[in-house]
């Protein structure tokens, strides 16, 4: 699964009509073993489906079968998953599988719960890795926790011999534009892969004097999107955790990113009122397409939540997810940048 076709599938859920039928949202760990995971999912079942009667427990019952037998039968490795099932008219079932982390989740409502796969895209969003050595750099892009496209700059081979016939001023003046011109490959290939893709975070790894080269060589608009130095070596079989690092790196790079979000967010209310903060306030302001981005807490309600992401992704909105931020749970747990006042709303949802 890809940035770019999660979010296509948020907004198709976000945009998926009710009916009387309820949809099933399960979310699964898939590192656990499966017999753990379907006993938890079908206990889940045999509590819930006293919630309903006649024909909505039947289509329940129907509906929770189809993600059952799906866990029992998926032959994908993947690290989570996300299965959204409806059964009746109109029928409806979609399986959504991760390499990055999700936690057990199941619920039975007249729509989706898709707040576990925006906070999911706005933690483990696309960056750029690369690993960098003497002879190669391998340029890796990241998306969603996982391996989504690798590049490969080779160190060029001399093409003329360098034995006795050549001086030493000869050879190490050929060195010396090897070494250039390997350094403008990378950045060459790396510029490519970021401006055609769009990506904001660039990681580099490799022993010190090997990324201080090739980050000197970065032209300012890349420089500036360096948001982390790995100064360490590594070897094929180190390649993985190598990679499990910089995905922990960029997870606090976006836990920082959030923190920023927020003061911003206060910084607006602050200055020219452009920052408002409560669940009512919010929704209005999403209702009318007034909101130029959602800020919204983990801790924030599930009903309030459902309700805040799905105005927000059928309006092309972009959500910052926060986690631990006392100040905005202070707020009501929820903000939004607008794109243009209006007389204040009262913040009726805040403390």
């Amino acid at each position: 699964m890809s940035y770019v076709n999660l979010r296509k599938q948020i907004i198709a859920l976000a945009n998926l009509p009710s009916c009387d039928q309820p949809v099933i949202s399960a979310y699964f760990d898939l590192s656990q073993p499966i017999e753990l995971i379907v006993e938890e999912f079908s206990n889940w079942v045999k509590a819930a489906h006293r919630s309903y009667d006649g024909q909505n427990q039947a289509h329940f019952i129907k509906a929770a079968e189809r993600i059952q037998s799906w866990l029992l039968n998926h032959t994908e490795d993947a690290r989570s998953a996300a299965v959204f099932s409806r059964a009746g008219h109109p029928d409806y079932f979609l399986p959504l599988t991760f390499q990055a982390p999700l936690e057990n989740f199941f619920k039975a409502d007249i729509q989706p719960a898709i707040f576990p796969l925006v906070e999911l895209r706005d933690r483990f969003s696309r960056f750029v890795v690369v690993m960098t050595n003497r002879n190669s750099a391998r340029i890796i892009e990241m998306n969603l926790g996982e391996t989504s496209l690798e590049l490969l700059a080779e160190r060029p081979e001399a093409k003329e011999r360098h034995g006795r016939e050549w001086t030493r001023e000869h050879y190490n003046s050929n060195t010396r534009e090897r070494n250039k011109r390997f350094v403008r490959e990378k950045v060459e290939i790396i510029e490519r892969l970021m401006g055609k893709r769009g990506h904001n975070a660039l990681i580099m790894i490799g022993e010190p004097q090997y990324v201080n080269r090739l980050k000197s060589a970065l032209p300012k608009h890349l420089a500036e999107k360096v948001v982390d130095q790995i100064r360490t070596g590594f070897s094929d079989s180190r390649v993985q955790s190598v990679l499990e690092d910089a995905v922990q790196s960029y997870l606090q790079v976006e836990h920082d990113e959030s923190e920023t979000a927020v003061k911003r967010l206060f910084r607006a209310h602050r200055v020219n009122r452009l920052g408002i903060f409560g669940i009512a306030a919010t929704a209005a302001a999403l209702q009318i397409g007034q909101v130029e981005e959602l800020i919204i807490s983990s801790t924030l309600g599930h009903a309030d939540r459902e309700v805040l992401v799905r105005l927000a992704s059928q309006h092309n909105v972009p959500i910052e997810t926060v986690r631990n931020s006392e100040s905005l749970d202070e707020q009501g747990g929820v903000g939004a940048i607008l794109r243009y006042s209006t007389p204040p709303y009262r913040n009726e949802d805040a403390a």
